[in-house]
C-alpha cells in the first residue's frame, strides 16, 4: 500500500512540474516545446498546448485502478488525488489558453480560402512585390527572437496589431514574473512563402508560411541555470503569419521610416522611432499605412540534435 501511495504521489509531483513549465517557453509566442508537433504532410498535427496524449494512459490505469491485492483501502484517497490533480489540470490550460491565443489553430489554411497574389497585383495593389515582403517578413521574424529574448516588445510594437501586442506581452509578463529568461540562437529563416490573400472585415490579409531554424532554451534569472530546453538541439519550424493591412492602402515607396499623423491630435509621428505620440501618448499601428502582423500559428516542429 505504501509503494502504492508514493507511487502516486511521485506521479502528481511530475504533473505539478510539468503544469509549472507550461508557458514559460523560449521563442515568440512559446511555439516550440519540449515535444516534436505536426509534419510536412500531417498540418493537423497536435501542438504542445493542450496535447493530451500523455494524460491517463493505459499503463497509469494498470498499475492504480485495479481491485483486491489490498489496494482497497487506499482507492478513495487515489480517486480524490486524481481528481484533484485533473482540476488543476484543466485549470491550467485554461489559463494558458488565455495567455497564448496567438496559437488561433494548428491547421494550415486550406488553399481554397485563398486568392494567388498575382491578381492581387493586377487588381488590387500594382506597386505589391513578393520579392520584398519576403525579405521584411525574415528580418521580422529575426527581431521578435531579439526583443522575446530583451523581454520587451516595446520596439516592435507598430507592426503587431494590438491583440497580437497585448497577449505577447501578457505571456512575456508571465516570464519576467518567474524570473527567467529566454534565449533564442542560431536564428535562421529557411524559407518564406506568400501563398495568397483575402478579405475580410475591411482588411486585407496575406497569409505566409515560413520555415526556421533557431536554438531555444530558458535559464534562471538568479543562478543562470538552464531551466528548460536544450542549447545544442536546433528546432526546425514551420510557422503560418497572417498579415493584415487596411483595405484600399497601396504599397508606396519603400522606405524604411515611416512617418504619418497621430489619428488622436494630428501631430506627425516617424514610426520606428516610437510607437507612441510624444504629444498625448496615443499608441500607433501600422495597419491603416502597411502590412502588420495579425495572428500565427505553429504548424510544425523537429528537433534534431
Amino acid at each position: 500500500m505504501k509503494k502504492r501511495l508514493f507511487g502516486t504521489l511521485a506521479v502528481i509531483v511530475c504533473l505539478a512540474m510539468l503544469l509549472v513549465s507550461v508557458g514559460v517557453l523560449a521563442d515568440f509566442g512559446g511555439f516550440s516545446g519540449d515535444s516534436d508537433f505536426g509534419g510536412s504532410s500531417d498540418w493537423g498535427g497536435s501542438s504542445d498546448w493542450g496535447g493530451s496524449s500523455n494524460w491517463g494512459s493505459s499503463s497509469y490505469d494498470s498499475d492504480y485502478s485495479g481491485s483486491g491485492g489490498g489496494g482497497g483501502p487506499l482507492t478513495p484517497a487515489i480517486i480524490v488525488i486524481i481528481v484533484i490533480v485533473i482540476i488543476i489540470f484543466l485549470a491550467m490550460r485554461k489559463k494558458n489558453a488565455g495567455q497564448t491565443p496567438v496559437q488561433t489553430a494548428v491547421q494550415r489554411t486550406d488553399d481554397s480560402m485563398l486568392t494567388p497574389m498575382s491578381e492581387y497585383i493586377n487588381s488590387v495593389d500594382p506597386g505589391f512585390s513578393v520579392a520584398q515582403m519576403q525579405t521584411k517578413l525574415a528580418n521580422l521574424y529575426v527581431q521578435l527572437q531579439d526583443q522575446w529574448c530583451a523581454k520587451d516588445l516595446a520596439p516592435l510594437r507598430p507592426y503587431l496589431t494590438d491583440e497580437l501586442y497585448t497577449q505577447s506581452d501578457r505571456q512575456l509578463d508571465e516570464i519576467r514574473k518567474a524570473r527567467q529568461t529566454p534565449h533564442i540562437e542560431r536564428i535562421s529563416v529557411l524559407g518564406t512563402n506568400v501563398r495568397g490573400w483575402f478579405e475580410r472585415d475591411g482588411m486585407d490579409h496575406i497569409i505566409v508560411e515560413m520555415s526556421t531554424r533557431i536554438v531555444t532554451y530558458t535559464t534562471d534569472d538568479a543562478t543562470g541555470n538552464i531551466v528548460r530546453g536544450d542549447p545544442n538541439a536546433e528546432k526546425f519550424m514551420t510557422y503560418e503569419w497572417d498579415l493584415a493591412r487596411t483595405k484600399g492602402v497601396k504599397t508606396g515607396e519603400a522606405e524604411e521610416m515611416k512617418s504619418v499623423n497621430c489619428p488622436n491630435c494630428g501631430a506627425p509621428v516617424t514610426i520606428n522611432k516610437s510607437a507612441k505620440c510624444p504629444y498625448c501618448d496615443t499608441v500607433i499601428t501600422l495597419d491603416e499605412h502597411d502590412w502588420v502582423l495579425y495572428s500565427i500559428k505553429a504548424l510544425s516542429q523537429r528537433t534534431q540534435k
